[in-house]
């Protein structure tokens, strides 16, 4: 049965028998019995030219001999109906939906942990990379204004806050930076702004791929989504490996 509770569950079986098949090296008759429940023989026709295996499938009273490079034509094509109706079961629809949601959730993480504190440590030193966006600029002048740098010189820290979860959709995060000077003798002084931290492309792409391949290691999504799929994709490179080999 396919149904979507099952799809999934007959996908990663059938691509473990053949993985299984190929691992052990198990026969022909065998894989047939295994995939399609036929009960087979496996036979041997040499002519002159060549060697030819061929397996005896007994139907009822019938023997039919079934060449090897059918049987594995038989099994890509399974497993190409089961991976399609898997990619369009309601799991998967789900699941998808879910993964986005981790990858956001963790782009948010990143973009605080990793992208706000490179920018603090620009902020602090008064260097800014070459392809930092503009409004970025911005915000580094309002943080470290010259006036403010002129009279205490460098800050001695500078930390930005996220004010609210940032998007992989969006070039920018809310941020609240905090430049601070520990003048001796005295409590120090703090400059704090409020705007918006933007983040070039390059970085943003960073970020996003760093966000999906966590996702895809580290969620309860890869299980419904990732592995079946790499399960099923070393089956089938075994299955057409075997169809070629069958055929030489």
């Amino acid at each position: 049965m396919d149904d979507d509770d099952k799809i999934r569950r007959n996908l990663i079986v059938t691509s473990a028998i053949i993985i299984g098949v190929a691992w052990f090296d198990v026969s022909v008759p065998d894989l047939l019995e295994r995939l399609f429940a036929i009960k087979a023989t496996a036979a041997t026709t040499t002519t002159t030219a060549t060697t030819v295996t061929t397996t005896a499938v007994t139907t009822g009273i019938q023997t039919v001999q079934v060449s090897a490079w059918k049987v594995w034509i038989a099994a890509l094509v399974a497993l190409s109906y089961m991976g399609w109706r898997y990619r369009w079961s309601e799991e998967v629809e789900k699941g998808w939906q879910q993964f986005d949601r981790t990858v956001t959730a963790r782009y948010a993480v990143l973009f605080q942990r990793i992208y706000l504190r490179d920018v603090g440590a620009w902020f602090r030193v008064g260097r800014l990379p070459k392809s930092s966006h503009p409004m970025l600029v911005g915000l580094f002048n309002q943080a470290t204004s010259e006036a403010l740098v002129n009279r205490l010189g460098r800050p001695d820290y500078v930390r930005l806050r996220a004010r609210e979860p940032a998007s992989p959709l969006s070039e920018y995060g809310n941020v609240e930076v905090t430049a601070g000077w520990n003048e001796t003798g005295s409590p120090g002084y703090e400059n704090t702004v409020q705007d918006s931290a933007f983040i070039d492309q390059n970085r943003k792409r960073n970020l996003i791929r760093r966000s999906k391949i966590f996702a895809a290691m580290n969620s309860k999504e890869s299980m419904l989504i990732v592995w079946p799929v790499l399960i099923a994709g070393v089956a089938v490179v075994i299955a057409i490996y075997k169809l070629v080999m069958s055929l030489i």
